[in-house]
């Protein structure tokens, strides 16, 4: 039996969540090579530890400590990009074969906001 992760599924939300709380810690750390790959590796590979930074970071809607006015238009850039990208996903009602792929299709979609 194959797995489907469906366009509603917590599964796609919690991974563009993860992108976006880890990719601004990320940025505030001043990595941002490969920066939505990587947030999504480190997502993948401690999801335990994941859940326990979540819960004192800020909101993924807010700046937070961001500073850089670069990193600042980034982040407020790949908001927007994931928003748009979960509102195509959910008209398309968009299915997904395995965490791979969701993973490569938000790689591929995210990895181009500037």
């Amino acid at each position: 039996m194959r797995l489907k992760i469906k366009w509603n599924d917590d599964r796609v939300s919690g991974a563009t969540t993860a992108i976006l709380l880890i990719g601004r810690d990320r940025l505030f750390r001043g990595q941002t090579a490969n920066l939505i790959q990587a947030s999504l590796a480190e997502f993948r590979s401690d999801p335990a530890g994941y859940k326990q930074r979540k819960r004192t970071w800020a909101d993924p809607r807010e700046i937070g400590p961001l500073t850089t006015p670069a990193h600042v238009a980034y982040y407020r850039n790949l908001i927007s990009a994931s928003d748009g990208l979960m509102r195509k996903v959910t008209q398309e009602k968009r299915q997904f074969n395995s965490l791979l792929e969701l993973d490569n299709f938000l790689v591929s979609s995210l990895g181009i906001v500037r």
